[in-house]
């Protein structure tokens, strides 16, 4: 499938808090990331840090960041996801030092002219018609020896679902891409080609974590038996190990500049 556009997600966005976001599977995301940080930038629980959170959505993960005491720029294509998201900052009463710009990346420059200490950029790349060129762009913001938070759809986890799922059809066919009306990314991403885009533009890679490595492949019975903690607990004690890892729904990498 050739993705002619980036998505936009003003249609979608109550279907991706339902079934996304406020499930288990939004947390077993938060729950790993965070782990991710606590251990890799140790710093990011003392607060004051200047971060910038490139396709933000619904703020979910900046929420917590914005708990900190961090500054925190926020943009996302989708103006229905931006509001959501200023909407759960207010409710919290977490919106004072956070700037909210609807932009895509690509033209974030219109907006700001700054650099940060950390820049996120979560479950965007499978959504691009250019995922290389737009990281690329994404560096610009980055200072020397600051962070990227970089976490994207597996390609290669999502053909080990549909293999165990009998799915061959869409293995045969090469049907692996979303439309554009699903939660199924349009353009799913290689995990080998982004390491490859990583180290062409000369970041270190610190940590590398698989997100959901087995929880998508329990039964809805199975997941009924077995409690939040126990599923992160599993979820963490793999997340890290080859061949879980490659294996997950998506993979995060947490580069320095």
């Amino acid at each position: 499938m050739t993705i002619n556009q980036d998505q936009n997600f003003d249609n979608l966005s109550s279907r991706f808090r339902k079934n996304i976001y406020n499930t288990a599977k939004g947390q077993i995301r938060l729950k790993i990331l965070w782990r991710d940080f606590i251990e890799q930038i140790p710093e990011i629980e003392k607060g004051g840090l200047s971060i910038l959170d490139a396709g933000a959505g619904q703020g979910n993960f900046a929420l917590q960041l914005a708990e900190r005491n961090h500054r925190l720029t926020l943009c996302d294509l989708s103006s229905k996801m931006l509001q959501d998201a200023e909407e759960l900052f207010k409710e919290q009463n977490l919106n004072n030092d956070v700037r909210f710009i609807h932009s895509s990346v690509q033209n974030l420059s219109q907006h700001i002219n700054s650099q940060y200490d950390v820049v996120l950029f979560h479950a965007v790349l499978e959504w691009l018609a250019d995922p290389e060129e737009t990281l690329k762009q994404v560096l610009n913001y980055i200072k020397p020896g600051g962070y990227l938070s970089l976490m994207f759809y597996s390609r290669t986890g999502l053909i080990y679902q549909n293999l165990v799922n009998g799915n061959f059809d869409n293995i045969l066919n090469n049907s692996l891409s979303g439309e554009g009306k699903t939660l199924t990314p349009t353009n799913p991403q290689n995990p080998d080609e982004v390491y490859s885009w990583l180290d062409d533009l000369g970041l270190n890679t610190i940590s590398r974590s698989g997100v959901r490595v087995f929880y998508d492949g329990i039964s809805r019975e199975r997941r009924k038996q077995i409690s939040e903690d126990e599923l992160f607990e599993l979820e963490k004690r793999f997340s890290r190990l080859e061949p879980y890892c490659s294996l997950a729904r998506y993979i995060h990498v947490l580069c320095q500049k």
